[in-house]
């Protein structure tokens, strides 16, 4: 009676499947560390993250297009720095994520923090960031932006991030232009991590911004 591949998968399946469960895993620690965090920790975030993110602000032109996000559930609020954005009359994109099943990574431009809409819950329960009602722009859109933000459970002294495993940021970032600086956004722990395990298809950051400090990759 013959195996399945299943069964045997071959060594590069193998080692696949271990990096992905050791995400998991890391996945799962941050979450728990995370868990711990009071409302007092994120209202002092708020304002900490935009401080140490103003020499990034300080450099941009107006004329700048600059890819963010709405900040969810234990993610560091990145609030403080969209209103900076907005007041200087940035441009700010954020994702569109639609039900959370396509493959498509949209973005819309973001005009004011009032006016997101909280969207519902995915099919699989999961939480989904608020999200603008004006046009929805292609993915290609993220080559306009000369500064990326993109969030993190963990960053490796590398650059390399740990996400929440749907690889969104992995192909949306496949748009960027070459000259664009892309930092990754995670709480002071969760900051030059051990080496994560990653996949080729992983892009890395170019920098990591907390509550404490904002550290440029050479």
């Amino acid at each position: 009676m013959s195996t399945s591949d299943s069964d045997n998968p071959t060594p590069a399946a193998a080692v696949a499947a271990g990096r992905a469960q050791a995400k998991r895993v890391a996945r799962h620690r941050a979450l728990q560390r995370r868990a711990t965090l009071t409302e007092q920790d994120f209202t002092d975030a708020r304002p900490a993250l935009a401080s140490n993110a103003e020499p990034l602000l300080a450099a941009l032109p107006r004329t700048a297009t600059v890819a963010a996000y709405v900040s969810m559930g234990t993610e560091p609020p990145l609030a403080g720095i969209l209103e900076r954005l907005l007041d200087r009359g940035i441009r700010v994109l954020v994702p569109r994520l639609g039900s959370g099943r396509e493959l498509v990574c949209a973005w819309s431009e973001l005009e004011s923090l009032d006016r997101l809409h909280d969207m519902p819950r995915s099919a699989s329960g999961g939480l989904r960031p608020r999200e603008p009602s004006g046009p929805t722009l292609s993915a290609d859109s993220l080559g306009q932006a000369s500064l990326i933000l993109v969030p993190a459970f963990a960053i490796d002294p590398h650059g390399f991030r740990l996400g929440r495993g749907a690889g969104w940021y992995d192909r949306a970032l496949l748009h960027a232009s070459p000259a664009a600086t892309i930092i990754g956004v995670c709480w002071p722990w969760e900051a030059n991590a051990d080496n994560l395990p990653h996949d080729p298809h992983d892009v890395p950051v170019g920098g990591i911004l907390t509550t404490e400090h904002l550290d440029i990759f050479d």
